[in-house]
């Protein structure tokens, strides 16, 4: 194996999708998975990279994942409809979704879509972004299975269900708000681990209620804290409502841990929105405006200690631009564990030498 610690995006996607192709799933969605894997990373979001593929694929393996799900669509009108994943991969069923929502679009101003019964869809923002690019106004939320308590309360009942909204610019790039309702995502923590590293104070809580810095103490019974406490909590409440309760789906502790039982279904829900911009104004005066807004933001005077005023999602925009020109950094043991999934998968000599 080469430097574990650096791969180019066009290599890292081509070994996934492979790894996912001999596992059963159809080029056209081994590689839709793996874009969105490998998006993540390149975002700097790695806690929803590609590190998540061994867990994809024990369940896959254990029969809990279908690789070749019938996506149906239920109760569908000009401007809404109801999917059932059929417990395909969350990614798979979300572009069914987005482009079922893609479609409604060009002929209704405002359309929702929403997905019952599938399973983790990776970073919201994946998903927002592509209606963003057809001058929409995107939205994108998931329900997941009890990771934080309810405010009063000494174990986890809700998800740190994740939001995102993407709204397109003219000049500047998109503003893309993408976050878990936790301070942090499951899978910071699940990053922290790979690396073999305590994680903050005021991340997560162990089985007992109490503060820890050890990773595995949280993803072992433990919980996540809400982002801003009650706040993040009611946030999280919505986003069920949107994607669970909407769909007819599993909500709560109905649903199982993606990570804790590895022989159950998921049955997680998405929710997705689509507003069309010509619809309210003009999409180039309207964008014009978002770049103003844009404007008059980063040109705050700076605070002490700071060198630059930042949009939601710029970070992240920025790091994508370093990764695609760098390559993308993995922990050791990730690119450990891609490996060992190649060489299992019987994926070419060619695809395994580019770790």
């Amino acid at each position: 194996m080469n430097d574990p610690h650096n791969i180019q995006a066009r290599a890292l996607l081509d070994l996934c999708a492979g790894i996912l192709r001999n596992n059963g799933l159809t080029d056209r969605d081994a590689h839709i998975v793996a874009n969105s894997l490998v998006d993540a990373d390149l975002r700097g979001v790695s806690s929803h990279g590609v590190l998540r593929m061994e867990t994809y694929l024990q369940r896959l393996n254990n029969r809990v994942m279908n690789a070749t799900p019938e996506v149906k669509v239920f109760n569908e009108t000009a401007a809404t409809a109801v999917l059932d994943g059929d417990n395909g991969f969350g990614q798979v069923v979300s572009q069914r979704a987005v482009d079922v929502l893609l479609a409604k679009t060009k002929d209704t101003p405002i359309a929702a879509v929403s997905v019952r019964n599938s399973n983790h869809f990776g970073a919201a923002a994946y998903w927002a972004a592509q209606l963003a690019e057809q001058d929409l106004i995107g939205v994108a939320v998931s329900n997941v299975e009890p990771l934080m308590p309810p405010p009063g309360g000494a174990e986890a009942r809700i998800g740190n269900n994740p939001l995102s909204v993407v709204v397109p610019a003219q000049t500047h790039r998109p503003i893309v708000v993408d976050m878990a309702t936790s301070v942090v995502p499951l899978g910071k923590i699940l990053n922290a681990k790979s690396k073999g590293e305590p994680i903050p104070e005021g991340w997560g809580l162990d089985s007992d209620g109490k503060p820890t810095t050890v990773p595995d103490e949280v993803i072992n019974g433990g919980s996540l804290f809400p982002v801003g406490g009650p706040k993040g909590y009611g946030l999280a409440v919505i986003v069920e409502v949107l994607s669970a309760l909407l769909s007819g789906g599993e909500f709560g502790t109905d649903i199982h841990s993606m990570y804790q039982e590895l022989e159950s279904p998921n049955r997680i829900s998405h929710f997705f929105m689509a507003i069309k911009i010509s619809a309210f104004l003009d999409p180039q005066i309207f964008k014009t405006s978002v770049d103003r807004y844009i404007d008059q933001i980063k040109s705050s005077p700076l605070a002490p200690g700071n060198d630059a005023i930042y949009m939601p999602g710029e970070i992240e925009l920025k790091a994508k631009d370093t990764n695609m020109a760098n390559g993308i950094s993995l922990p050791p043991s990730v690119a450990a564990g891609l490996l060992t999934l190649a060489k299992k998968a019987d994926v070419s000599e060619e695809l395994i030498r580019s770790l």
